[in-house]
């Protein structure tokens, strides 16, 4: 039997091919092991990269120009490229701020959470730190009461009884008698809507009422009074009262926007009629003409004092019905039967036409 010989060229090739997978498996095992490796590192870098804040993660209300790099203790890895910029510290709450660290084209990300809380107190403004009075003379308390404010709440109502979830303050006058002798300290306690608290107090110096002297009393002066219609439309008038009825009574106040006190409430509902009368009521005594009680008419403005004293203390509107609207210490702009105030102390020195 004859066996022929493979000739050399052939082998050669047969070689060659038998080498070939070889060199694509090696090539191959490289390019993946280049991959997991990058792929390694990369992952490495990326847990590497790492921020750490401040223990301290709040910003005053109001803050101008807050930087929410300050909240950075430390970045051990990369650099920081990108962050939220814009904090807004008008508002009193919480806030998601977002920050971004890179290293060898690898960013990754974290986030924080900003407070911000308010911490100011309201702020009581007194007008006296004492006063004095005579035994029997009615003194409201509030009437020495500024203003209360707070830079979140703004202007601060006052109550009687505590409101939850709100910003106002009290008058503890609970052993105050301005009938008996006697120094009494009065508190006021305010509360804004973020549970802040201030404290203020005054002096009240109750002293005896000096015995009268003998003052020949002069003859009565003789009132011209008039019945006269007013020049102001008392319709209009009137019905500026009624709107702002309900409206919170503020220590020279006279808007609806702040609140009203007595003649500024009345010096209020006359002026968006177009016509301007006093400021006091002191002045509004001498506004428009004297009109008697007799000839009362809607729309007239009635001055009071306190009894056992004849100095205007309280501004008010006669509505018709036996009825006046007026701004009280105690519950604002109210509409209340005239007969009852007069027996609350109170009486009429003056009614004035416009």
């Amino acid at each position: 039997m004859n066996t022929k010989k493979t000739p050399s060229f052939l082998k050669d090739k047969v070689r060659k091919l038998k080498k070939r997978p070889v060199a694509l498996i090696a090539i191959g095992l490289s390019i993946v092991s280049y991959c997991t490796y990058n792929l390694l590192q990369n992952n490495i870098t990326y847990e590497n990269l790492n921020i750490a804040f401040k223990s301290n993660k709040e910003v005053e209300y109001g803050t101008e120009k807050f930087d929410p790099k300050k909240l950075i203790a430390e970045i051990s890895e990369g650099a920081l490229t990108n962050y939220t910029k814009a904090v807004d510290t008008s508002k009193v709450g919480t806030q998601k701020l977002t920050f971004e660290v890179k290293k060898n084209n690898i960013v990754k990300k974290f986030s924080v959470l900003l407070k911000v809380k308010d911490t100011n107190v309201p702020v009581i403004d007194l007008k006296e730190k004492e006063v004095s009075i005579y035994a029997g003379d009615a003194y409201d308390l509030n009437s020495n009461i500024q203003a209360v404010t707070d830079v979140v709440d703004g202007a601060i109502p006052y109550s009687e009884s505590d409101l939850e979830n709100s910003s106002f303050y009290t008058i503890n006058y609970s052993e105050f008698d301005y009938n008996k002798v006697g120094d009494y300290t009065i508190y006021i306690k305010a509360y804004d809507s973020n549970g802040n608290i201030s404290e203020e107090s005054f002096l009240v110096h109750v002293k005896e009422k000096p015995a009268p002297r003998f003052v020949a009393t002069p003859a009565p002066q003789q009132i011209a009074y008039s019945n006269a219609p007013a020049t102001v439309d008392t319709s209009s008038v009137l019905a500026a009262a009624r709107s702002l009825l309900g409206t919170r009574y503020v220590s020279g106040g006279g808007s609806p926007e702040t609140g009203f006190d007595c003649s500024g409430f009345t010096s209020y509902i006359y002026g968006v009629t177009g016509v301007s009368i006093s400021r006091s009521s002191s002045g509004q005594l001498s506004n428009g003409v004297p009109v008697s009680e007799d000839n009362l008419q809607p729309g007239d403005l009635i001055i009071w004092a306190n009894n056992g004293s004849n100095a205007a203390a309280h501004s008010s509107v006669y509505a018709g019905d036996n009825t006046i609207i007026h701004a009280t210490s105690n519950k604002g702009v109210q509409q209340t039967n005239l007969d009852n105030w007069k027996s609350w102390g109170q009486h009429i020195i003056g009614i004035r036409r416009v």
